[in-house]
């Protein structure tokens, strides 16, 4: 999966690089059709209880087998908060009891995959046993001082966590 399209989605042309506001875009040289590369939305939550976070290891590409925030993408029309609501019960049948938008992370799907703007949700679980879905092999609470940063997927969200941890 690559982050730009190598043909026009309006004609079918072949597009070319251009320098356009100081960046480097492709256009369709025959009907102008230009693609930004905006970043595709998704939300996750921070899931928290007793003092320990919940981390899902990522049962598909990319970055199969790391350690991820839950969530996913968000679906046309939907907003982000019932987006991370459905995620968490599709990943993990959980329900949740509270979301509150906390902070964001930029990042791309893959190393080099499409650019990712994802919104993160600080969430309190409701009642329940975790039953991960098939993209997630395992669920684990961890303690702050034991978060597995070098693990986890993506490094935006490495980040966040760093900056939430230490309470910045």
């Amino acid at each position: 999966m690559t982050s730009a399209p190598k043909f026009c989605i309006q004609c079918g042309s072949r597009l070319v690089a251009v320098r356009e506001e100081g960046r480097t875009r492709r256009r369709c040289p025959r009907c102008g059709w230009t693609f930004y590369g905006n970043p595709v939305p998704a939300a996750v939550a921070l899931v928290t209880r007793g003092g320990r976070l919940l981390l899902t290891r990522r049962a598909r590409p990319p970055y199969a087998a790391t350690w991820d925030l839950p969530g996913g993408f968000l679906e046309a029309g939907e907003h982000p908060e019932a987006c991370l609501r459905r995620e968490l019960r599709e990943e993990l049948g959980m329900r949740a009891r509270q979301a509150r938008f906390v902070d964001f992370a930029l990042d791309r799907y893959g190393p080099k995959g499409f650019p990712l703007l994802t919104l993160v949700y600080r969430v309190m679980p409701g009642p329940g046993r975790l039953r991960p879905g098939d993209d997630v092999s395992e669920a684990r609470w961890f303690r702050r001082r034991a978060i597995p940063y070098r693990e986890i997927a993506f490094p935006g969200l490495r980040r966040l966590l760093r900056r939430w941890v230490s309470g910045r």
